[in-house]
């Protein structure tokens, strides 16, 4: 009986002994502690977020390049050098051929005619040219810009053939003028230069006497013979 006390004893005493030991066990890793595991997902967290901040960094440092690039560009256009006309004042002119002004009367009629060939050419007078022109501005230039302003009917050059006979009568006691001529302009015009910045340079100006593609008598009456408003010893 007493060695089953002793033995009934020392059992209690070892549940007693035991059952703390095995609640600490269970205490240690209670659920949702951190493990080793979870440390390597918080760490792997933390690099992809410093790479997303780097990235970032990164894009923000190009578009501010690109910004920068932008405002270059706008700030130094690049435009192809060329060289273009401006037209100014325009005015009617008379191309008078030589040898072909006649007059007569007092009274009657008059009947004149071309009698030879006569070649009409356009010519510039230049007012201003600098030297920022490599080559001088050519009449055929200034004509084929003029056209396209609007006065298609321009010619570098006209020719004149013999014949245009015609007959006027004279009024009574006044005396008739004749004097075949081709109609034209005397236009204003201004070169320009595009540079490369696309600022726009003035590199010469002048007037152009150019003929149209018109020819023809002209008529005037006078009461006196004259030329170049000099009266003539007409009797």
């Amino acid at each position: 009986m007493r060695k089953a006390a002793a033995c009934g004893t020392l059992s209690i005493v070892l549940a007693a002994t035991l059952a703390p030991a095995w609640a600490d066990n269970r205490t240690d890793n209670p659920t949702g502690s951190r493990t080793g595991d979870d440390d390597d997902v918080d760490n792997t967290v933390a690099e992809a977020a410093d790479e997303t901040a780097d990235e970032t960094a990164e894009d923000n440092v190009n578009n501010r390049r690109r910004h920068r690039n932008r405002v270059k560009d706008t700030d130094h256009p690049v435009c192809t050098p060329r060289i273009f006309f401006k037209r100014g004042h325009i005015s009617p002119r008379n191309f008078f051929l030589p040898r072909t002004r006649y007059t007569d009367g007092p009274g009657g009629s008059m009947t004149v005619s071309v009698t030879r060939e006569h070649e009409v050419l356009a010519f510039l007078e230049t007012e201003k040219e600098f030297v920022r022109t490599s080559n001088p501005i050519e009449p055929g230039e200034v004509i084929r810009a003029l056209r396209k302003n609007g006065i298609p009917h321009l010619e570098e050059r006209h020719m004149v053939f013999t014949g245009h006979e015609y007959t006027r009568e004279i009024s009574d006691g006044m005396y008739g003028n004749m004097w075949y001529r081709v109609f034209g302009y005397r236009i204003g015009w201004s070169a320009w230069s595009v540079l490369s910045t696309c600022r726009h340079v003035e590199i010469a100006s002048g007037i152009a006497n150019v003929p149209a593609r018109f020819e023809g008598w002209k008529y005037w009456e006078s009461k006196h013979p004259s030329y170049k408003g000099r009266r003539l010893p007409w009797k």
